[in-house]
C-alpha cells in the first residue's frame, strides 16, 4: 500500500501539450543551436545533415520511445527503474550510470549557460562584444571565460535560474516554464533565420548546409568520422542515454500515445537544429568567415557578423543569444530533474530540500569546471574532458545497456505493450522491436568504438 501511495504522489504532466513542450525542451538545447551548426561545419555540411536526419529517424526514434516506455512502465526514478536482482542483491548499475552521465553533463552545461547569460546581458546593455582596439571578438570571449570571478558568477546565475524552476516540481515548474519558453524559442529562431538568409552571399551558406560536397569528405576525417559525428550529435541532441526520457516518461499518463509523441519530439528537435543551421551558416558565409570554427562559432564568429549589421545587429544578437539561453535553460532543467527526482525519492527528502541539495553539489562542480577554462589554474580543460567522456563513452554505453535491460529484464512483450498503449501502430511496433533488439545495439556499439578511435577529433 505504501508503494502504491508513493507512486500516486509522483509528479505527472497535466496535458499532452505540456509533455511535448517539456520533452522538446529537454531535447532542444545547446546540442541543436550551439553544437549542431559547428559540428556540421567541421563535418562537411550537407552530408552530415543527411546522415543526421536518417539516424534520428532510425536510431533516435527507437531509443527515445524505448526510454519513454520504460519510464512509464516502471513509474520510477532512474535508479529504481533499472533495479534488478543479482545473486540475491538488488542493484542498479544502469541507474547509477544514468545518474553519473547527467551529473557530468550539467557540470559543464551550467558553465556554457553562464556564457550565454553573459552575452545576452551584454548585448541587452548595448555592448557589441567587440574589441574596437584590434577589431576582433576572440579576446573578449577568452578573457571572460578565463576570468575566475566573473565566469563563476555567471555560472551561478544560470544554475539559480534552473533551480528556481525545478523547486516547484513537474506541473508548476518544468511544464509551466516549457509551455512559455519553447514557443518563444521557435518564433525567435525563425526571425533570426529570416534575417540570415537575406544577408549578402547567404546562398553560399545554404549551399554548404544542403548541397553535399563529397569531395570534402576526406578533409573532414573521412566518411566514418562524419558518420560518427552525426550519430554522436543525434544522441546528444535527443538526450538519449542520459535518463531524461526515462524520468520524463515516468510522468506520462497512461492515456498518452508514446509513438506519436516521440515522433513529434524527434521532428521538432531536428527542425530546430536545421533552422539553427539556416540561421547561422548564411551569416557566417556572408561575413566571409569559416564554418569550421568549432565551439567558438557562436561566441567568436557570430558576434563579428552582428557587428557588420550595425544597430540592427544588436537587436538580432539579443534575440539570438536569448533563444540559445532559453534552449540551454530548458535542457539544463531536464538534466537536473534526473538527479533531483532520484534524490527526492531515494532519500525521502522534500522537493525543495532535494533541489537545494543537488544544486549545492552542481554549484561546486560547475565552478570547478568554470575555473578549468583558465590554463594557469588547472592546466586541464574539464569542460572538454567531461564532454568527451559523456558523449563518446557514457551515452553509448548506457544506451546499449538500456536495450539489453529492456530485452532481457523487462521483456520485449511487456515493453512493447507499453509502447502500443493507446496506439494502433502495430506495423511500426514490429520494426521498433527489431531495432531495439538488433539495429540500435549495433549502431550504438559503432558509436562507442568510433568515439574511442576518434577521441581527439571534433
Amino acid at each position: 500500500m505504501s508503494d502504491l501511495m508513493e507512486k500516486k504522489q509522483r509528479g505527472a504532466w497535466s496535458s499532452k501539450f505540456g509533455f511535448i513542450m517539456a520533452a522538446v525542451g529537454s531535447a532542444v538545447g545547446l546540442g541543436n543551436i550551439w553544437r549542431f551548426p559547428y559540428i556540421a561545419g567541421t563535418s562537411g555540411g550537407a552530408l552530415f545533415l543527411i546522415l543526421y536526419v536518417v539516424i534520428v529517424a532510425v536510431l533516435g526514434f527507437a531509443m527515445l520511445s524505448l526510454e519513454f516506455a520504460i519510464g512509464r512502465y516502471k513509474n520510477a526514478n532512474v535508479v529504481d527503474a533499472f533495479r534488478m536482482e543479482v545473486r540475491g542483491k538488488k542493484v542498479s548499475p544502469i541507474g547509477w550510470l544514468c545518474m553519473l552521465t547527467p551529473f557530468l553533463i550539467v557540470s559543464y552545461y551550467t558553465v556554457i549557460g553562464g556564457w550565454l547569460v553573459k552575452y545576452t546581458v551584454g548585448y541587452i546593455a548595448g555592448g557589441g562584444m567587440f574589441d574596437e582596439s584590434n577589431g576582433t571578438t576572440a579576446n573578449i570571449f577568452t578573457n571572460f571565460i578565463e576570468d575566475p570571478l566573473w565566469s563563476s558568477v555567471f555560472t551561478v546565475i544560470f544554475l539559480v535560474m534552473c533551480l528556481a524552476v525545478l523547486i516547484f516540481g513537474v506541473k508548476k515548474g518544468i511544464e509551466k516554464v516549457s509551455k512559455i519558453l519553447m514557443p518563444a524559442l521557435f518564433f525567435m529562431l525563425i526571425f533570426v533565420a529570416v534575417v540570415a538568409v537575406t544577408m549578402p552571399n547567404a546562398g553560399e551558406g545554404l549551399k554548404f548546409l544542403f548541397v553535399p560536397d563529397f569531395g570534402s569528405v576526406a578533409e573532414n576525417g573521412g566518411i566514418l568520422n562524419v558518420l560518427n559525428n552525426a550519430m554522436g550529435q543525434a544522441f546528444f541532441s535527443l538526450s538519449v542515454g542520459m535518463g531524461i526520457a526515462v524520468t520524463y516518461g515516468s510522468y506520462i499518463k497512461k492515456d498518452q500515445n508514446i509513438p506519436k509523441n516521440t515522433l513529434l519530439v524527434c521532428v521538432l528537435d531536428s527542425l530546430v537544429a536545421i533552422i539553427a543551421g539556416i540561421a547561422i551558416m548564411p551569416a557566417v558565409f556572408s561575413a566571409g568567415l569559416e564554418p569550421n570554427k568549432g565551439a567558438g562559432l557562436v561566441f567568436v564568429s557570430l558576434p563579428m557578423v552582428f557587428k557588420t549589421l550595425g544597430n540592427f545587429g544588436i537587436v538580432v544578437a539579443v534575440l539570438f543569444f536569448l533563444l540559445i539561453l532559453f534552449a540551454a535553460w530548458t535542457s539544463a532543467i531536464s538534466i537536473l530533474e534526473v538527479l533531483i527526482a532520484s534524490v527526492e525519492e531515494k532519500t525521502k527528502l522534500s522537493r525543495k530540500a532535494s533541489t537545494l541539495a543537488v544544486g549545492a553539489v552542481i554549484l561546486v562542480t560547475g565552478i570547478i569546471v568554470s575555473l578549468s577554462q583558465n590554463p594557469s589554474i588547472f592546466g586541464v580543460d574539464l569542460l572538454d574532458l567531461f564532454d568527451k567522456i559523456t558523449n563518446k563513452i557514457l551515452l553509448p554505453l548506457t544506451s546499449i545497456l538500456i536495450c539489453l535491460f529492456a530485452v532481457f529484464k523487462i521483456g520485449m512483450k511487456n515493453i512493447k505493450q507499453e509502447f502500443l498503449l493507446n496506439s494502433e501502430a502495430t506495423g511500426l511496433a514490429k520494426f521498433w522491436e527489431f531495432s531495439v533488439k538488433y539495429i540500435s545495439p549495433v549502431l550504438i556499439l559503432f558509436v562507442f568504438v568510433m568515439g574511442l578511435i576518434f577521441w581527439n577529433a571534433t
